[in-house]
């Protein structure tokens, strides 16, 4: 359990810092290719939660996506900025590196904040100075390593109305500080993980627990990660059982269960997700499903780099029994053979049985199902929907419903079995 540091206060009012937000281009060093996959992100301030609306984004992102190349050296800097009541974030550094040197292959996150001003609060203003976490994840010739770290400098307390600043006590992990009527603060938890086919760290730097809000701001937060036997490429996507989101892309459910592709492959294992099933809000009166699993597999040698991403339902059932399908799964497959190059297709994306009105049809007869049976709300039925598709790239939908809201006037895409996968031999 944590221990708690609580500190008295007066009260007043407190005015609000403006900032300006720049982010220069990234940057690299000649590139080196090796046999690891890495990744490293950071970001410099994530709301979440309570009554705050999160639309200061992820202040300060930057990533090194799944790469096999060793000399990126990519940064995205802020002058500051003001994230809705919250405060300021001072001058942010994300930083993200690829290194190798001899036998050492090392990915790096580091993110630094000069400060973060909490000044939305009555009773004062706290400042937070020296934030800072750096993650690493590296190969050393021997084995697997992961180190990362969090620290705050410095924390100060301008009392409202008459009174001296005051230096308050740094936070420890288990021990955070708590400033009554303004926030608590803690140092954010650091995971190292470390086997025999790669290693994971990452730290968020601090967090923020906002009194009158409830809303938890994540700052500084630091990933990087690195996989063994990425011998001729990467591979990159994903794959869910049902997403759904508005004709314009606001995700209304979320991908779920979601897989996402691994850097370097699961060395012909397959790893798979599963759920018994997903609220789904207004498109549940139209849809239902049960048992939901998505899942991977891929593997690669030194002259081939192939695998797939797989979303798959139990049971699909439309305006209550409508229509029924026993069972759906869409599978997105890439190959790269040195010296051939690469190929895709959606090979093992199947349906199951097929009801409409309890009679059995077949694949060709759903997608005019609608005009045997009135189901309110839904306007289009889509089957095998390859959403994108390039030499070594592949998306698909099994079963893509478009419903509308007759007195709102929108539109909502619902994806049931969603598949995406790509191999890069040049990343």
């Amino acid at each position: 359990m944590r221990s708690i540091r609580t500190l008295a206060l007066s009260s007043a009012a407190a005015a609000v810092v403006g900032a300006v937000l720049v982010v220069p281009a990234p940057s690299q060093a000649a590139l080196t290719n090796t046999s690891f996959g890495m990744f490293a992100s950071g970001f410099g301030t994530r709301v979440t939660g309570g009554s705050i609306p999160a639309n200061s984004g992820d202040l300060g992102y930057q990533t090194i996506g799944c790469t096999r190349k060793a000399g990126y050296d990519v940064d995205n800097n802020t002058a500051g900025a003001k994230v809705p009541g919250v405060g300021t974030i001072g001058a942010t550094s994300t930083k993200q590196r690829t290194v190798k040197s001899g036998e050492t292959v090392k990915s790096i996150s580091e993110h630094k904040i000069a400060d973060v001003v909490l000044d939305k609060s009555p009773l004062g203003t706290v400042t937070v100075e020296g934030l800072s976490s750096i993650s690493q994840a590296w190969w050393d010739g021997k084995g697997y390593k992961a180190d990362s770290k969090a620290k705050i400098a410095h924390i100060v307390l301008d009392p409202a109305g008459p009174g001296q600043k005051v230096d308050l006590p740094i936070p420890g992990r288990d021990k955070p500080l708590v400033i009554p009527g303004i926030a608590t603060i803690g140092i954010g938890n650091t995971v190292e993980k470390t086997n025999a086919d790669g290693a994971e760290a990452y730290a968020n730097g601090i967090w923020i627990k906002l009194h009158g809000s409830d809303s938890e701001v994540t700052i500084g937060r630091s990933r990087a990660e690195i996989n063994g036997q990425a011998y001729s490429a990467t591979f990159r996507g994903f794959a869910d059982s049902i997403d759904a989101s508005t004709v314009g892309g606001a995700a209304l459910v979320g991908k779920n269960p979601l897989t996402n592709a691994s850097c370097a492959g699961t060395k012909g294992k397959v790893k798979t997700k599963s759920i018994a099933g997903v609220p789904l809000g207004n498109a549940g009166d139209v849809v239902d499903v049960k048992g939901l699993t998505s899942g991977q597999r891929s593997n690669q040698t030194k002259t081939t780099a192939e695998g797939y991403t797989f979303g798959e339902v139990a049971s699909v059932n439309i305006g209550d029994g409508a229509i029924r399908i026993e069972g759906l799964r869409a599978q997105a497959n890439a190959k790269f053979v040195k010296g051939e190059g690469a190929s895709t297709s959606t090979t093992g994306t199947k349906f199951g049985d097929i009801y409409v009105n309890d009679q059995k049809v077949s694949l060709a007869q759903l997608g005019s199902a609608l005009s045997r049976v009135d189901i309110p709300g839904l306007a289009k039925i889509e089957t095998n929907v390859v959403v994108e598709r390039s030499k070594n790239l592949i998306e698909v939908v099994a079963l893509r419903l478009t419903l509308l809201d007759a007195t709102e006037g929108t539109k909502t895409v619902v994806n049931i079995g969603h598949a995406k996968f790509k191999v890069n031999s040049n990343a």
